[in-house]
C-alpha cells in the first residue's frame, strides 16, 4: 500500500506541488519583469527608431512634413562608403591583433606567476572606464612639446608623424580593449592544469613545443572569445580615429557616422550607417559566444 506523505491525497500533494512551482515561476517573472521592460524601452526600442530612420532620406524624418522613405541610403553606405567600412575593419583587425601579441603572454603570467592577481585585475579595469579618457591621453603625451617630445627628438623623428598615424590609433585601441583579451585568455588558463605543463616538460617538450601542443589547445576557447570581443569592441571606436589618427583613420565608420548624423543632419544615411555598424557588431558578438564555450565564466 502506497504511503501518502503528511496523510494528504497523491492528487492533493501533486497539485501543491504544481502550485509550488507555478509560484515560483510568478515570482521568477516579477523579478526579470523590470530588468526586460528597461531593456526593450532604452535598448530595443531605439534601435527599432534608427532602422526605420535608416531607410529615410536627409534630414526628413524629423520634418514637419513627414519622413521621405528610401532605400538609398545602403546603397551609398555599400558603393561610396564601403572604403569606410574597410578602414575600420583594418582598424579592429589590427587592434586585436595586437592584443593578442602582448594578452596572451600578460594573461600566462598573470595566472601562473603572479600571486595578488586581483589586485593586477582591479587595476586592469580602469583603461575600460572611457576610449575617450585614453585618446587624450595619448594626444597630449604626443602632441609637440608633450612628455615624449624630447625622446621623439632624440630619435629624430616628428611628434605630428606619430600622432596622426594608424599606429598611434591602433595602440590607443588596444589599451581600452586589452582587459577583454587578458580576462578571456586568463579564464581559459585558470582552466587549465598546471601539471599539463610539468608533464610535457618531463616528456621533453620545450616551452615552444609545451605552448603550442598543449597550452594554446586547451586556451583555444578564451582566445578565440577575446578576439572576437575586441574586434567588436573595436569597429565602434570614435575617440580614437578622430583625436589620434590621419585623414585615412579618420574614414573609419564611426567617425562618418558622426561627420554625416550629427554635423551633417543627414539622419537617415547616419542611420544607416549606424544599423552596419550595429550588424556587424552582432555578428561579431554571435560568434563569441558560440565559440568561447564557457570561456567567460570562471
Amino acid at each position: 500500500m502506497r504511503a501518502e506523505p503528511l496523510g494528504l491525497p497523491m492528487p492533493v500533494v501533486a497539485d501543491e506541488a504544481r502550485r509550488r512551482e507555478r509560484d515560483r515561476k510568478l515570482v521568477a517573472l516579477a523579478l526579470v519583469a523590470p530588468a526586460a521592460i528597461l531593456v526593450v524601452l532604452f535598448l530595443y526600442f531605439p534601435m527599432a527608431f534608427i532602422v526605420q530612420m535608416s531607410f529615410t532620406e536627409g534630414s526628413s524624418f524629423l520634418s514637419p512634413t513627414g519622413p521621405v522613405y528610401s532605400s538609398e541610403n545602403y546603397q551609398l553606405v555599400l558603393s561610396r562608403y564601403l572604403p569606410n567600412v574597410l578602414v575600420t575593419l583594418q582598424l579592429a583587425a589590427l587592434a586585436t591583433v595586437v592584443n593578442l601579441i602582448f594578452g596572451f603572454p600578460f594573461a600566462y603570467i598573470l595566472v601562473r606567476r603572479i600571486r595578488y592577481r586581483d589586485i593586477v585585475r582591479a587595476f586592469m579595469v580602469f583603461p575600460m572606464f572611457g576610449a575617450l579618457y585614453i585618446a587624450f591621453g595619448m594626444r597630449f603625451i604626443l602632441l609637440p612639446g608633450g612628455p615624449a617630445t624630447p625622446l621623439f627628438q632624440a630619435l629624430g623623428i616628428q611628434s605630428t608623424a606619430v600622432l596622426y598615424s594608424m599606429p598611434s590609433v591602433v595602440f590607443a585601441m588596444s589599451i581600452f580593449t586589452f582587459p577583454f583579451m587578458v580576462m578571456s585568455i586568463g579564464t581559459a588558463l585558470s582552466n587549465v592544469d598546471p601539471t599539463l605543463e610539468e608533464a610535457a616538460a618531463c616528456l621533453g617538450a620545450g616551452p615552444f613545443r609545451t605552448f603550442w601542443r598543449v597550452i594554446l589547445p586547451l586556451a583555444r576557447s578564451g582566445v578565440v572569445a577575446g578576439s572576437l570581443l575586441v574586434f567588436g569592441w573595436s569597429i565602434g571606436a570614435f575617440a580614437e580615429p578622430a583625436l589620434l589618427g590621419g585623414l585615412q583613420e579618420q574614414r573609419s565608420l564611426a567617425v562618418t557616422i558622426y561627420d554625416r548624423g550629427v554635423v551633417q543632419n543627414d539622419y537617415g544615411l547616419g542611420s544607416a550607417m549606424g544599423v552596419v555598424l550595429l550588424a556587424i557588431a552582432f555578428i561579431v558578438t554571435y560568434f563569441s559566444l558560440r565559440y568561447s564555450r564557457g570561456a567567460l565564466a570562471e
